[in-house]
């Protein structure tokens, strides 16, 4: 018996200090490589069923790192769902269908996960949590009627499960789409699935496919709600 107890009493001190070199992530301000920061840049996708667009309710978002080889290595969010028709925000195409049209969306729901293993590494093998709030501006360009190219400017809030008292804000300020099946396009496999909201299952065959640059991964303890820039302090992203 005394062997035992022996046994067990070095495996506690051996246990006790490996479990306390968890702990939330490192609170920071990480940018992503193209801005001079540890962070890999990303790729996303909204899809859609059919009769539906990107800018209708029902939209459902996926995005993850790359760094060139593996989707999602260092982090991703994904399954948020447009909420309402996006809101025109403001309006520059002319008689001859030529110009440009930035919209205001709204997703709700979704989550937001950390590599363990990333620049904020504090002990986890990884960090998730529930997207609190993501809004996207995206301004489309038209010509003849056509949309012919988009970019967009994201800003949105999570929360860590395990670390109530810890967010994650981030914010994408060069998001470029790439291609949609509305124009005969096909996805390229390297890019997030094309998933339907509420199962999060990738099941839908429609949606774009979009680069995302000039990331901000900040973490800190959020007991106020982080408030949105203003649309006129957002104008001059696409300026």
């Amino acid at each position: 018996m005394r062997s035992v107890t022996s046994v067990l009493t070095v495996l506690a001190m051996v246990t006790i200090p490996a479990l306390s070199l968890a702990g939330p992530p490192l609170n920071g301000d990480y940018t992503t490589l193209d801005m001079g920061g540890p962070v890999s840049t990303g790729r996303a996708t909204e899809s859609w069923d059919a009769g539906g667009g990107e800018l209708l309710a029902g939209t459902t978002l996926s995005a993850a790192s790359w760094n060139g080889a593996t989707l999602g290595a260092e982090w991703r969010y994904t399954c948020g769902t447009l909420a309402a028709p996006a809101v025109l925000l403001v309006d520059n195409v002319n008689a001859s269908g030529n110009g440009n049209r930035t919209y205001m969306k709204t997703f709700v729901g979704g989550q937001m996960w950390l590599s363990g293993s990333g620049p904020w590494a504090n002990g986890d093998p990884s960090y998730s949590g529930a997207i609190t709030s993501y809004t996207e501006f995206e301004t489309i360009q038209y010509s003849s009627w056509t949309a012919v190219a988009a970019v967009s400017n994201v800003q949105a809030v999570a929360h860590f499960d395990n670390y109530p008292s810890t967010c994650v804000a981030f914010t994408t300020s060069n998001g470029v789409k790439l291609g949609t099946t509305d124009n005969g396009g096909a996805k390229p496999m390297d890019y997030p699935d094309f998933i339907a909201g509420g199962t999060c299952t990738a099941t839908r065959t429609l949606g774009a496919w979009w680069n995302m640059r000039e990331m901000i991964i900040s973490i800190a303890g959020c007991e106020v709600p982080v408030q949105n820039s203003s649309w006129g302090s957002l104008k001059a992203s696409y300026r």
